[in-house]
């Protein structure tokens, strides 16, 4: 009892109960609740569909078609035509949505070390509103590209990697009378000729000081020495002396410690194999047999290799595709592994001057555009040459090389957005490595096929985008 003599109240002197205040401030908090979803709303349908995330699935863009750029929404939006998506530097584009991801998917493998921004306008919510702009810049990774340079009787011959983003060439390997090399990631493997004539195979990962020499599975000429462009996966014949050979197959996933595998046939014995080429994307390849026999092989074994039809010639896949390029007497064609169809590849003529020779031609697309050697004679007996492009809309010289030296091959990067041009003096010899033309001054100088602009030039040749 208080002094008074009356019981304490724990109401407050107001005389307003404490479940009264309670129950307004529940209601005024609700109240303001209930405003702010109001005015965010009004926000959101004012402003149009937000950005939560963006996935940029661009690692192998500049050497696979089909990478991808992902914008995740905070609401479901409406469908998007063709025009509502744009990309800086212009390359074709395709959009769709699909409930609240706006998916941007480019058609042919993109340039290396190249700043890209993609822009998809008039995003509108699925009941309608404003639209919104989405955008997202990325840069590509830079391309890889290996040369041989010979020392003769200077020293061992070496690999050397220049990237397109710049830096200083790096040494990869080394070793006496490299004749052919290849790398598959980080993994570089290169054939030796020995003093007896016989071959070895050299074989290193990334940082290895002393390459190793690679135990083989039997006698024979090593040749085609080759390396996935997307999978840690190289690849040799061993020639058995009647034109053909075996080839074996190397997972070098776990760095330069594989052991080759044959590849084998229908009947379970080892193919005897004339060519071959590695499809990008995939753990496969496609195998010509000495009888012209084409067949689809999966490099992991568990799957019987898969016929393709008989052709003359296996000319290489098309940049950044599954699709396989053949020849016949009568006719190129193209083989898309993905559906099985085969379509007549024709080639636009190209447009030569009086007194040019075409050479070599490797095609650029499932269109007929395709680049080729050009030797051109005057009327005085000089001689030039060049890589020209031709397809549909003309032909055009990709790039020339300064007076007094000739062009000894062409070789696409993985992607096809460039070209690796070798020179050297006119009527270069092998230099006593097997049939390979080769000149003391031989330089390897990169080119932008649409642009013609030389991203680098470096010393040396025979790079592995040739195999």
């Amino acid at each position: 009892m208080s002094p008074s003599g009356r019981r304490a109240s724990s109401e407050p002197q107001s005389g307003v109960p404490a479940s009264t205040r309670f129950t307004r401030l529940v209601v005024a908090i609700v109240a303001a609740l209930a405003v702010l979803v109001v005015v965010l709303g009004a926000a959101n349908a004012l402003r149009g569909p937000r950005v939560l995330d963006t996935v940029a699935a661009v690692d192998d863009a500049t050497g696979l078609a089909g990478a991808a750029v992902e914008f995740r929404l905070n609401q479901p939006v409406a469908g998007l035509d063709a025009t509502a998506v744009t990309v800086e530097p212009s390359t074709d584009a395709a959009v769709s949505v699909d409930d609240r991801v706006v998916r941007v998917e480019f058609a042919a493998p993109l340039r290396p070390s190249q700043d890209y921004v993609v822009e998809v306008a008039g995003v509108r919510a699925a009941g309608g509103g404003p639209g919104s702009t989405l955008r997202h810049g990325f840069r590509t990774a830079d391309e890889a590209l290996h040369v041989l340079q010979r020392r003769g009787a200077e020293g061992d011959d070496t690999v050397v990697r220049a990237d397109t983003g710049g830096g200083e060439p790096q040494v990869v390997l080394q070793a006496p009378r490299i004749e052919a090399f290849a790398h598959a990631g980080d993994v570089i493997a290169a054939i030796e000729l020995l003093d007896d004539g016989t071959n070895a195979l050299r074989i290193a990962s990334a940082g290895q000081a002393e390459p190793a020499r690679l135990a083989l599975p039997q006698a024979g000429d090593l040749r085609d020495l080759q390396g996935s462009t997307t999978r840690p996966l190289l690849g040799f014949v061993q020639d058995t002396g009647d034109g053909a050979g075996t080839l074996n197959l190397l997972d070098v996933a776990d760095g330069a410690t594989a052991s080759p595998e044959p590849v084998l046939a229908l009947d379970g014995s080892p193919m005897q194999v004339a060519d071959y080429a590695f499809v990008p994307g995939s753990a496969s390849v496609v195998v010509r047999d000495r009888e012209g026999a084409m067949f689809l092989v999966d490099a992991t074994g568990l799957r019987a290799p898969t016929p393709l039809g008989s052709h003359t010639e296996l000319r290489g896949m098309l940049p950044g595709t599954s699709t396989v390029v053949v020849a016949d007497p009568d006719r190129g064609a193209t083989i898309d592994l993905a559906t099985g169809e085969t379509a007549t590849l024709e080639l636009p003529p190209a447009d030569l001057p009086e007194g040019a020779y075409p050479g070599r031609v490797t095609s650029l697309d499932a269109e007929g555009a395709h680049l080729l050697n050009v030797l051109v004679f005057d009327g005085d007996g000089g001689q030039a040459s060049l890589v020209a492009r031709a397809d549909a809309a003309g032909t055009a010289i990709v790039y020339a090389p300064p007076e007094g030296s000739a062009v000894l091959d062409h070789c696409l990067s993985p992607g096809g957005s460039l070209v690796a041009v070798e020179t050297g003096s006119a009527g270069a010899g092998n230099d006593g490595y097997e049939d390979e033309p080769w000149a003391a001054d031989t330089i390897t100088t990169l080119v932008e096929v649409d642009t013609r602009r030389v991203v680098l030039s470096l010393a040396g040749g025979l790079t592995d985008w040739c195999r």
